[in-house]
C-alpha cells in the first residue's frame, strides 16, 4: 500500500489492484444506483430508496478531504481500472484510537477479495499511521458474506445485542466484530509469504 505521489495527504491509497479515495464528483450516478441495487443493499443500514442527493450530499462531504481524521466519517471509494466498483466506510472517534468500519461492493465486483484488499489497506493504515488500537464493524447477524470478511481480516465476535438496532422500520439484532491492534499485527504477519 502506498499513497499517490500527487495526492496532498496519504489518500488516495494505492494496492495490488486498486486505488482508495474519498468518494467526489462524478460518482453520484455510480454510488446511487448500487446503493440501490436490492442485493447490495438487503443488509446494509440506508433506507431504500437510496436517491441521488444522498449520494450529492455525501460527495460534497468530501470535497477537500485528503485524510481521515479524529471525530471524523468518511466514505473511501474503491475504484479499480478507473471505475468505482464500492466503497468502505471509516469512522474515527473524536479522541482517536477507536474506529469502526464497513463495506459495499457493487454486485458484480463481490467475491474477487476486492472488499478484503481494500479493508486490509484502510485498516493497516488505521493501526500503523493513525494509531488505532481498536477497530470494529456492527451487521445484522443474516450478514454472513460480510462476517466471513471480517474473521478473514481477523476480527472476532465482541457482543450480539437482540432487536437493539432500528433499521427499516423494524428492530434488528445487532452483531459486533472486533480487532484490536495486536491482533491485527500477528494477523497480517501471519499473512505475510516467508
Amino acid at each position: 500500500m502506498s499513497p499517490s505521489p500527487d495526492s496532498p495527504g496519504p489518500y488516495p491509497l494505492r494496492t495490488d489492484r486498486l486505488l482508495l479515495r474519498f468518494v467526489r464528483e462524478g460518482d453520484e450516478a455510480t454510488i446511487t444506483a448500487y446503493r440501490n441495487d436490492p442485493e447490495v443493499a438487503a443488509l446494509q443500514d440506508w433506507d431504500l430508496p437510496y436517491p441521488r442527493e444522498h449520494a450529492d450530499r455525501l460527495i460534497a462531504a468530501h470535497r477537500d478531504r485528503s485524510d481521515i481524521e479524529p471525530g471524523g466519517s468518511y466514505q473511501v471509494g474503491i475504484e479499480r481500472e478507473g471505475e468505482l466498483i464500492g466503497d468502505l466506510y471509516v469512522g474515527l472517534h473524536e479522541q482517536g484510537g477507536v474506529a469502526e468500519i464497513g463495506f459495499s461492493l457493487r454486485t458484480e465486483h463481490q467475491g474477487k477479495g476486492y472488499a478484503r484488499e481494500a479493508a486490509e489497506a484502510v485498516i493497516d493504515d488505521l493501526v500503523e499511521r493513525l494509531g488505532v488500537h481498536r477497530v470494529f464493524a456492527q451487521l445484522s447477524p443474516d450478514n454472513h458474506a460480510s462476517a466471513r470478511l471480517l474473521e478473514r481480516l481477523g476480527f472476532a465476535v465482541e457482543s450480539f445485542a437482540p432487536k437493539s438496532y432500528w433499521w427499516r422500520g423494524q428492530w434488528d439484532d445487532n452483531l459486533t466484530y472486533a480487532l484490536s491492534d495486536e491482533r491485527w499485527r500477528a494477523h497480517r504477519a501471519a499473512r505475510r509469504p516467508t
